[in-house]
């Protein structure tokens, strides 16, 4: 890997830290696989003591080449003891879902089969200490031998347990980079300090061996397929519980200006939009959003209602009323008609019955009697967030040049006509 001060690394570079060694005398190395899953002997470091191989979660393939891609990941691990050098052996295989997965149990299974990246733990003699052990230590969490998850801006997710027996998730991720829970653990300590419900709750923060860290509370409940009407009410409830703060919100003009930081040639164009949508924000308060709303973060409990609500690491503490929750309904939108996020804009999803029918209680809750102007200043806040998050989870849409004119440049061209 890079050096301490270096973080210009690949998603799975970043993911692959908390699994170097700790002690600084051994070595540790991270071998990106190619797209082929093809592995390559040669590209092992022979002074390396720790090895990590593999591959990000691919979410962005269509299903049939996932399936073909696939088949190659199974043959390259089967085959990958004979192929390694002398010095090396397996000691750990963890494969990793991919992010956002379909609909019903069965799909959703097949999906993360065909589309779920692998870290493989290689060592060249008797394992040592990893980072990551270190942070279990630090934290108080007992980590399990599987459950490990690629979060946001290359962070590890790991679930595990408290010493009460409790459940815990510890969330680790190099200091300093797109993945560091930092900010995280500020948000997660002020949902605790203001009682919202259903939400997890800070256990221990630091910083170990290089590495940024949170634990929090696990919350009980499965992940459900779809939000009903009675769930989407209730999300709209919590909502409503969320912390409210004077001034006008900002996360929208944040969002826009990330993008266009990764988008310059578009930047003249993101800062009218933003200049465009700042005078009608100036009317309302300001609210602390999730950022990432959507049923695969939600929990429910055996009777479909809403238990929890997770992965708060796009949150900010300054965002538009009512986005969080047009997040919800405009995915759930997108999931049915097969849109991409760029014509689901077009659509106004803000028009829906759905989401007049859910944000109905929520905006009497914040005192707020939305006209169509403002519903639409939601949408973009809602588009932003979307666009912003993807690039910073998925850097390489950036020079997709179809998936920007698709996604950024008809909503551009549709807000300046």
């Amino acid at each position: 890997m890079e050096g301490p001060g270096s973080l210009r690394l690949s998603p799975f570079e970043l993911l692959a830290y908390p699994f170097m060694p700790v002690e600084p005398e051994r070595h540790g190395v991270t071998v990106q696989a190619s797209p082929d899953w093809h592995f390559d002997p040669s590209a092992i470091d022979p002074r390396a003591d720790v090895v990590a191989w593999g591959r990000m979660p691919e979410g962005s393939a269509s299903l049939a080449s996932a399936a073909r891609l696939a088949g190659l990941r199974e043959v390259s691990l089967r085959t990958l003891g004979r192929r390694l050098p002398g010095r090396f052996r397996v000691v750990a295989v963890h494969r990793l879902p991919p992010r956002r997965l379909g609909t019903g149990r069965l799909r959703t299974g097949v999906r993360a089969a065909l589309r779920g990246g692998v870290l493989v733990e290689l060592v060249a003699a008797e394992p040592g200490a990893r980072i990551l052990d270190a942070v279990a230590e630090a934290a108080g969490v007992s980590v399990h031998g599987r459950g490990f998850h690629a979060g946001a801006g290359g962070a590890l997710l790991v679930r595990g347990s408290l010493a009460d027996g409790s459940g815990a998730v510890l969330r680790v991720a190099r200091a300093g980079s797109a993945g560091d829970p930092f900010a995280l653990a500020d948000t997660l300590g002020r949902l605790g300090r203001d009682g919202v419900p259903f939400t997890p709750r800070l256990h221990a923060r630091g910083t170990t061996a290089g590495a940024s860290w949170l634990a929090e509370s696990a919350l009980p409940g499965r992940r459900p397929t779809q939000a009903s009407g009675l769930l989407t009410r209730q999300v709209a409830d919590l909502c409503a519980s969320f912390p409210r703060q004077d001034g006008a919100p900002t996360a929208t003009a944040a969002d826009l200006d990330a993008v266009a930081a990764v988008l310059p040639e578009r930047a003249g164009e993101i800062g009218r939009l933003s200049s465009d949508v700042s005078a009608p924000l100036r009317t309302v308060p300001s609210v602390l959003r999730h950022g990432d709303l959507w049923a695969g973060n939600l929990l429910v409990d055996r009777r479909g209602r809403l238990s929890g609500l997770v992965d708060w690491d796009a949150a900010h503490p300054a965002a538009v009323p009512g986005a969080d929750l047009l997040q919800l309904v405009a995915t759930d939108f997108r999931r049915k008609e097969h849109r991409a996020l760029g014509p689901a804009f077009l659509a106004r999803p803000w028009l829906l019955p759905e989401y007049a029918e859910a944000a109905a209680a929520y905006w009497r809750a914040v005192g707020i009697q939305p006209d169509n102007d403002l519903l639409g200043v939601v949408g973009i806040a809602w588009w932003a967030t979307e666009v912003h998050g993807t690039l910073a989870r998925l850097p390489h849409r950036a020079a997709d040049e179809r998936w920007v004119e698709t996604n950024v440049d008809r909503v551009l061209a549709r807000l300046a006509s």
